[in-house]
């Protein structure tokens, strides 16, 4: 028996949270004092209580019971019936047991429940993003170098991609199992992508978006690496879905912006028109999706698994797909990293304060680097020193 399994059963641990009192504060003090291999995982199973007992109320005990099954088959619980029949005779008592089980072993109920990322997605990561050139990969094997700083995709026309306007490559004929594709953009460059079901994408520089040549199943899904503009078209019958980063943003037919780069802690999903719900993987079973409406930006925090909603100007986020890069208030340092991106390039700050630095206006990235860098010099009252070709240092 392990430790949380110990926990469920001990109903003193279950009176110390829903019933607090001197003395059992005291015991259970104790306790974790003598027991100081076990005090963390105590720790965490009572804050995990505290933060989710109000919703207690929002499951019926048979709901809760139902839950807790599929938990118990999932911890590999369920053969032992004398055990099982224990754990859910627990609910009966504590009507927020079913909170345990997800919150303790989240990340597996969760990929129990939904699939997980495609193996090709899994197996393809490792492939550097700010190589020279963007690349196209086609089933696992068959790799297209896409010449040139800008790159269009088109799979409108059926068992066929145009590369470019003009370069024409066959796509796969195998009408019940299409392949996945995967579009890899380095540093410095972008991409557009129409999409089979007339879904255009545009990809930002030092991203990766995994996609099916066409779309089949009842759900339309991509895996998205980086930051990516979606203009979805419109399919009731068939939902789009995003999954990035650990969140999935589900939509019927919309515009939005995700950026979801893995080196930031922070998960950006903007909403321009329509509307999208999102759902947070880890975030608990008993959370709710959720909504944002037009002009809403959805901030979700890798590290607290919090999720904020603000009103913010929609086209401030997605100015990126015309060249344009619109900011207000934003720190120094969100400007330069996008900076590096657009441009591939380092930049370095000698004093880590100037980074914080706020700054308000627009750039117009086409202009090159080195007007970008004066704009930001007369604004930020800093200077701009070229190290070598791709780095750079703030002064």
């Amino acid at each position: 028996m392990n430790i949380y399994e110990r926990l469920i059963e001990n109903p003193l641990f279950f009176k110390w949270i829903y019933h607090p009192s001197p003395e059992l504060e005291d015991y259970w003090q104790k306790y974790m004092q003598l027991n100081p291999d076990e005090a963390r995982y105590i720790d965490d199973l009572k804050r995990q209580f505290d933060q989710m007992r109000y919703s207690e109320s929002e499951f019926s005990l048979i709901e809760k019971k139902t839950i807790a099954k599929r938990i118990l088959e999932q911890l590999d619980l369920i053969d032992r019936k004398e055990k099982r029949i224990r754990l859910l005779k627990s609910i009966s008592q504590y009507a927020a047991i079913a909170l345990l089980f997800f919150t303790v072993g989240g990340g597996s109920v969760y990929f129990w429940l939904k699939p997980n990322q495609p193996d090709f997605f899994a197996e393809q990561t490792a492939i550097p993003v700010n190589s020279s050139e963007p690349v196209l990969i086609l089933n696992n094997k068959d790799k297209i170098d896409l010449k040139g700083k800008e790159s269009v995709l088109d799979y409108s026309k059926r068992d066929t991609i145009m590369l470019n306007g003009g370069h024409v490559v066959n796509a796969d004929k195998d009408n019940n199992n299409p392949v996945m594709n995967q579009l890899i953009i380095p540093y410095g460059s972008h991409s557009k992508v129409c999409l089979s079901d007339g879904t255009v994408v545009w990809l930002n520089a030092g991203s990766r978006l995994v996609y099916p040549s066409r779309f089949i199943k009842k759900t339309r899904e991509v895996y998205l690496i980086g930051e990516a503009f979606f203009h979805v078209h419109k399919n009731p019958d068939q939902p789009f879905i995003v999954r990035a980063g650990g969140q999935d943003i589900k939509v019927l037919g919309t515009k939005f912006n995700v950026s979801a780069y893995p080196e930031d802690d922070i998960i950006q999903t903007v909403l321009a028109e329509g509307s999208v719900s999102l759902h947070t993987e880890g975030a608990g079973f008993f959370s709710k999706d959720l909504k944002l409406e037009p002009n809403q930006m959805a901030s979700f925090n890798k590290n607290s698994r919090n999720t904020k909603i603000k009103s913010v100007v929609a086209s401030n986020y997605t100015s990126w797909t015309k060249g344009l890069l619109s900011f207000h208030g934003a720190d120094l340092s969100r400007i330069t990293k996008k900076l590096e991106r657009y441009y591939n390039i380092h930049i370095n700050y000698q004093n880590p304060l100037q980074s914080t630095i706020p700054i308000t206006g627009k750039l117009d990235l086409s202009q090159g680097r080195d007007n970008a860098f004066k704009y930001l010099e007369q604004a930020a009252g800093v200077i701009f020193v070229k190290l070598n070709e791709n780095n750079y240092e703030v002064k």
